[in-house]
Parts: structure tokens; sequence; C-alpha cells
């Protein structure tokens, strides 16, 4: 992770920010996948019929 952050272009605040909008697009595709999965894959708590 370090490394990675290291190499990301620009100066140290460029870094934060480019840091920041990959951790919070990250964080929003693992939501809407979760999403997808509760949706799609698991049981909606209904009874068995």
């Amino acid at each position: 992770m370090k490394q990675w952050f290291v190499g990301l272009p620009g100066p140290m605040a460029l870094k934060v920010v480019i840091a920041v909008v990959v951790v919070l697009v990250a964080l929003v595709a693992l939501f809407f996948v979760y999403d997808w999965i509760g949706s799609n894959m698991l049981d909606s708590g209904g009874t068995i019929g």
C-alpha cells in the first residue's frame, strides 16, 4: 500500500486526494456488490412454501 501511495503522481496533497477518491469509489462499489448479492443470491426472509 505504501509503495502504491508513493507511486502516485503529483505532490503529497494531490496523492492524498487521489487516495481518498479511490477509497470512496471502492467503498461505493463494495456497497453495490453486497446489495446485489443480498437481493439476488440470499434468502429474502420469506417463508418456504
